[in-house]
């Protein structure tokens, strides 16, 4: 069966993301799906291109927001790109948090395994890949750790340099577009290449020690995740809702102050991600 041209998948991303709890727009996706692929190692970098080229793929940005792409044709797969900790509380609690494995926290480990798994076929293990790839970064951003009872804050309405918007989609693509001067089209399409060239200059701006310090601290890839999650939801707690003043005080100037708060926050998170994908896949692969 021939592969659907590229174009034919857009109304579906588009809904896709409209629906409650996306993380990271297609251009937070994509930049870290490219730090990640400047760092792999050879034994990892073939296989990768070994997998992406069963779909005439030869970037891990082209396949890095699938996953979302997917959402309204596998419902049940929705729950798998967040962990729902209460805000209220500070750590993960798999018992309560990821009720039958039904978490990101442990969806990574899981398709990490199956990718890894020389004896599966490759249409499955392209599919377990493109999972690693889109979970890794959604686990990073804060609002797919944390539960305050809003729909990961898409329920919480408000305007942002001017544009009618929420919480959640702030974090998602707002942030960035504003800081990096990048955009998504409407039918959900972007640059590339552009977004290729704000990948390198966040690749760039990580120094030696951080990403010695950023790496998996263990061969574990589940306590891995929890310790991810954890910073995660740490960074909801601690800037999106704390920084975030009342609707009263939304006054003129407030959308300037927020961005100068969560920006370099985001900045960071996009480039933790980065870095432990290129590592994931370099012990899954190597």
């Amino acid at each position: 069966m021939r592969r659907l041209p590229r174009f034919l998948l857009v109304p579906v991303i588009a809904l896709a993301f409209a629906a409650p709890a996306m993380a990271w727009g297609p251009e937070g996706h994509a930049m870290i799906a490219d730090i990640a692929q400047a760092h792999l190692d050879p034994a990892a970098a073939a296989q990768v291109r070994k997998l992406l080229a069963l779909e005439g793929d030869t970037h891990l940005d082209q396949v890095s927001s699938w996953a979302d792409a997917i959402r309204r044709d596998q419902p049940q797969t929705g729950p798998w790109h967040y962990v729902d900790i209460p805000l209220a509380d500070r750590h993960y609690h798999a018992a309560r948090d990821c009720k039958d494995s039904d978490c990101v926290v442990a969806r990574i480990p899981y398709f990490a395994h199956i990718l890894a798994d020389r004896s599966a076929s490759p249409a499955r293990r392209l599919e377990a890949l493109k999972w690693v790839v889109h979970l890794v970064g959604d686990i990073h951003q804060p609002l797919h750790a944390e539960d305050d009872h809003d729909k990961g804050g898409n329920d919480v309405k408000l305007d942002y340099f001017g544009r009618h918007t929420n919480l959640h989609r702030m974090w998602d693509s707002a942030v960035i577009e504003h800081a990096l001067h990048v955009h998504v089209n409407r039918d959900y399409t972007f640059d590339h290449q552009v977004m290729r060239d704000r990948a390198r200059k966040l690749d760039a701006d990580i120094t030696p020690a951080e990403r010695l310090k950023w790496a998996p601290q263990s061969r574990d890839l589940h306590k891995d995740a929890v310790r991810w999650a954890d910073g995660s939801h740490a960074l909801a707690r601690g800037v999106a809702y704390a920084d975030l003043p009342p609707a009263s005080k939304r006054t003129h100037g407030w959308s300037k102050r927020y961005q100068a708060e969560a920006w370099p926050v985001i900045k960071q998170r996009l480039q933790k991600a980065g870095v432990r994908l290129a590592a994931v896949l370099n012990q899954t692969l190597g």
